[in-house]
């Protein structure tokens, strides 16, 4: 269960006190740290037990004209360590957050910047770096005097196993008083589930120029009014944008832009995600392309680290309702759709038709049928990514089928058959129920969940109880399928190593004598010193290194078989001298071999290229006089040692030189050494 934690704000009133000379004591009796009755969701049924523990954002108030509001954190350009943070006041202000860890008293500030948006309102944005990886922090963000709370939860870093969760809801879409009452409903809902992150499949508002609207998305006059608001400033989230969003979305949620607007990938542990921007490449062949190049590249690199790969974006290619064969949608679809088939993306999620629909979509637009396991699991066809449309979030409309004929070059099948569940066959349009789709993704299997539930706007009730509409299980094949590893050296200090060693590991190889492999390296970082086989009965050996790319092909005498992994090659190299970095990258970029057969003594070989479960190593450079110089002023000093000292026998990272999880004598010994 999420907590919504209210801290005091007594630090950042004296950080501001100092710069504005005015005394802590009056800030600090303004910004109460308990929540008041009025500020606490009042729930019934079902709905008040699960959320007994969530709190409201908790706001000080001196000036309300300079309050925070529509405060929301989307994820940064690396979502294990940076968010962007945006909020909204009326009159112009500081632009400040403060962070900490939850449970960690040490406090981190950035300050942002601010600018007029069309509705009038200033736009605050604050980019925070440097956080730690699938880490709670709570935050404060404001002037020091007018202040809003929430806390957010970083992702897990690139290749982390970890098994994680995220919420999918498409089309929020706010257009007036009465549909933003069963928005608050859903968005509530969102906080008792506690996903490790939200994902906004499009059309957040009606029109996004509409300052009404996006008031109503925060805050609402139904059953659950802080519902927007406290999802918000509570959940780490990541959007697309819509039809109805145009390019102002970003005065209210500040995305990244990898390739264009609100055009961005980031990692999560196992999973790459992808959101491409179609309402932008729809009208510009530069963004299209700008956006294409985007995704092969994310694909490759998330497949060759054997990661997941997600791909949002608004408007759905395949789809249950009504829009499947408008003019843009089919336009998209002849482009897009090769080319997620052809990379052998898992799963895409996509909003605009207020339905709730998913099936496993080939290159042609047919229904691949994928292998049902016996525990019921799907088994995930080869390039037929699982298309699914997450129905409406909100209350404003429902779509229904329709009849419709296929153009001449349009990849699609007719009666919608290339889907294996349409909310329309149960009379979705008719029911007019809110949607919620989660999922729960590990490194072999994603499974669903997709509840349904009747917010009534008129009696503001709960007419139909969430209930589960829809739930299955997506298993990686990798029964028999020979796959590939990196293993290599994750942390090196600078002081006293200079070597890195790389190992190419195989599983589920039968009867193979040949091998091919490829590692990639920086050459202004590493040289290459030796490549050799791990293997016996080696007889041929052939090594190249060119341009950055080290490679080595090996021959046996008799072939090998096994089920389990084992070492096939390995990679030494040396770091060069002078070198300053934070970290060195090494990637799998080939890993080939062969089955041999002898049937009716014919002898035959099967070229086989390995599926890469875990294609990079990033090594840590660790320096120790780099760490001890703790305040991070270029040199080691006295000062350096006195912070160290006040955090003896604690576990404070940064003071613990040595890395031995315990800050004492030995790490005081080694500032101490490296003093000027």
């Amino acid at each position: 269960m999420k907590k919504r934690y209210v801290k005091s704000l007594g630090v950042m009133a004296i950080a501001m006190s100092m710069l504005a000379g005015t005394p802590v004591d009056s800030f600090a009796a303004s910004t109460s740290g308990t929540v008041s009755e009025e500020q606490t969701l009042e729930l019934t049924g079902q709905q008040a037990q699960g959320l007994a523990e969530v709190q409201s954002v908790t706001k000080g108030v001196i000036d309300e004209a300079k309050i925070p509001e529509q405060l929301n954190v989307h994820v940064g350009d690396d979502a294990s360590s940076q968010v962007n943070v945006t909020y909204t006041t009326v009159a112009d202000t500081n632009t400040t957050i403060r962070l900490n860890k939850v449970g960690d008293e040490e406090a981190i500030y950035f300050q942002g910047e601010s600018y007029v948006g069309i509705s009038g309102k200033y736009i605050h944005e604050i980019a925070v770096s440097g956080l730690e990886a699938y880490t709670e922090y709570e935050y404060t963000v404001g002037d020091g005097f007018n202040s809003a709370t929430g806390t957010f939860k970083t992702a897990l870093a690139k290749n982390d196993s970890q098994t994680f969760t995220f919420a999918y809801l498409a089309d929020t879409q706010v257009s007036n008083a009465s549909n933003a009452k069963a928005l608050g409903a859903t968005l509530a809902e969102i906080n008792v589930m506690n996903p490790d992150f939200v994902y906004l499949a499009g059309d957040i508002t009606d029109r996004a120029t509409n300052e009404d609207q996006w008031q109503w998305l925060f805050n609402n006059d139904g059953l659950y009014p802080t519902g927007g608001e406290d999802m918000f400033a509570n959940s780490l989230i990541a959007i697309t944008q819509g039809n109805h969003d145009n390019n102002e979305m970003y005065q209210h949620i500040n995305a990244p832009e990898e390739a264009d607007k609100i055009a961005y990938s980031f990692d999560y542990g196992c999973m790459r995600f992808i959101s491409l921007n179609l309402e932008m490449a729809r009208y510009s062949d530069d963004s299209r392309a700008k956006q294409e190049e985007m995704l092969r590249k994310e694909v490759e690199d998330a497949k060759a680290n054997g990661q997941w790969v997600v791909v949002g974006f608004h408007k759905s290619l395949y789809t249950g309702a009504s829009h499947i064969v408008d003019g843009d949608i089919i336009d998209a679809r002849k482009f897009w759709c090769p080319i997620l088939a052809e990379l052998g993306v898992d799963l895409v999620l996509q909003g605009h038709d207020h339905v709730y629909s998913r099936g496993f979509v080939t290159a042609e637009g047919e229904n691949a049928h994928p292998a049902i396991n016996e525990d019921g699991s799907i088994e995930q066809p080869a390039n037929a990514p699982l298309y699914m449309v997450g129905g409406h979030a909100g209350g404003l409309k429902w779509y229904s089928r329709k009849n419709y004929t296929v153009s001449e070059g349009d990849p699609l099948s007719l009666n919608y058959e290339f889907l294996d569940v349409n909310s329309t066959d149960t009379g979705s349009d008719i029911k007019k129920e809110q949607v919620i789709t989660t999922f729960e993704v590990s490194e072999d299997a994603i499974k669903s969940v997709t509840y349904m539930f009747k917010y009534d706007t008129e009696t503001d009730q709960i007419t139909t109880d969430k209930y589960v509409y829809d739930e299955f299980t997506l298993e990686r094949d990798t029964s028999g399928a020979v796959t590939s590893y990196l293993k290599g050296t994750e942390l090196i200090v600078d002081e006293n190593e200079d070597t890195l060693e790389y190992t190419v590991q195989y599983d589920n190889i039968n009867e193979a004598n040949a091998f091919e492999i490829a590692l990639s390296y920086d050459t202004n970082v590493l040289e290459l010193t030796e490549s050799a086989s791990c293997l016996d009965d080696t007889i041929f050996t052939d090594s190249s290194d060119e341009n950055g790319v080290a490679s080595l092909i090996i021959g046996l005498q008799t072939p090998v078989s096994s089920s389990v992994r084992r070492n096939v090659a390995k990679f030494s190299f040396k770091i060069k001298d002078g070198v300053d970095v934070d970290e060195i990258i090494v990637k799998l970029i080939k890993a080939d071999t062969v089955e041999l057969s002898d049937i009716e003594d014919q002898l035959s070989a099967l070229d086989i290229s390995s599926e890469t479960v875990k294609g990079e190593v990033v090594t840590e450079f660790y320096s120790y006089e780099k760490a001890c110089d703790i305040n991070k002023d270029g040199k080691v000093t006295l000062a350096d040692l006195a912070i160290a000292l006040t955090k003896y026998q604690t576990t404070d990272e940064k003071c613990d030189i040595n890395r031995d999880d315990i800050v004492n004598v030995l790490d005081y010994v080694m500032i101490a050494s490296y003093m000027e």
